[in-house]
């Protein structure tokens, strides 16, 4: 039957090949050959749950979730940009992008929910920034999952985005720089976050905006190739704003990091002592 845009309807699940497998061809009833959809959002539940019992137990409530964030993004980013290069790994496409978007879920309920109910005298707050970047996440996330089987070439730029989360460890490390006050007493610290920070976003800016021009040729091939229907173009034009808007959260980090680092340097060539509440205001 027809599926919706082009006649290539959902898959029931990510049929994993491999060359020289010990089956015979088509997997003969191994359970080891699909990863069915669901797994990636079921793994975003235990992260949720195991978040939530450590910050319960332990007094310094956002370090924690930060830490707990900061080891699984960094893999799953890793992993995804493996995944972006190797082509074998393609099979993994809509596993990981489901993974990503369920972990955006995730964050998105536990920071401006969860958190303040383990600690109401927190009083944690989320910025605009990161609502803007979470919700178009999640948008372009959901999206490329719908798209996977409906337009090729879809996965790489799914699983190309959430790569840039390996960029995480840089926030969490200012974090902790300016809560221990190295940032403005530790000349090393200082100069270290200084190259890696801005070296990092802008690398995260350019490999954003580069796949959304990678989207762009993606859609016009599906427009042209497979005919999808009024629904889906519209669905894939909103994907396509979804991702120009997390290109965007990235110019914007990007420029306020330049200028924070221009800052910094500024300062340590005039022998100017640096500004521990600058720094303060900058993790509030």
């Amino acid at each position: 039957g027809g599926g919706v845009g082009g006649g290539f309807g959902p898959p029931r699940g990510t049929r994993l090949t491999f060359s020289g497998g010990d089956g015979d061809g088509d997997g003969g009833g191994d359970p080891q050959k699909y990863i069915p959809y669901g797994y990636g959002s079921f793994l975003a539940v235990v992260l949720l749950v195991s978040k939530v019992l450590v910050c319960w137990c332990t007094n310094d409530v956002e370090t924690a979730f930060m830490a707990i964030d900061l080891g699984f993004l960094t893999f799953l980013g890793w992993l995804c940009l493996l995944a972006f290069r190797a082509t074998p790994m393609a099979v993994l496409h809509p596993f990981l992008i489901e993974l990503g978007s369920a972990v955006i879920m995730e964050e998105m309920l536990f920071s401006m929910v969860l958190i303040n109910k383990i600690k109401p005298d927190l009083g944690h707050k989320v910025t605009k920034d990161f609502l803007v970047h979470h919700i178009a996440s999640a948008i372009m996330g959901w999206l490329a999952l719908y798209f996977c089987a409906r337009a090729p070439g879809t996965g790489f730029v799914g699983v190309g985005m959430i790569g840039t989360e390996v960029t995480t460890f840089l926030p969490v490390a200012f974090r902790e720089s300016v809560r221990s006050k190295k940032v403005s007493t530790n000349k090393k610290i200082s100069a270290t976050l200084g190259l890696l920070f801005p070296l990092a976003f802008c690398w995260r800016t350019y490999w954003s905006g580069s796949l959304w021009l990678r989207l762009l040729g993606v859609g016009r091939n599906y427009f042209a190739t497979l005919a999808p229907s009024a629904m889906n173009r519209v669905l894939w034009r909103a994907g396509e704003a979804s991702v120009l808007t997390v290109v965007g959260s990235n110019v914007a980090w990007t420029c306020r990091i330049l200028r924070g680092s221009m800052k910094v340097v500024t300062k340590h060539r005039t022998g100017k002592k640096l500004d521990q509440q600058h720094f303060q205001k900058e993790i509030e």
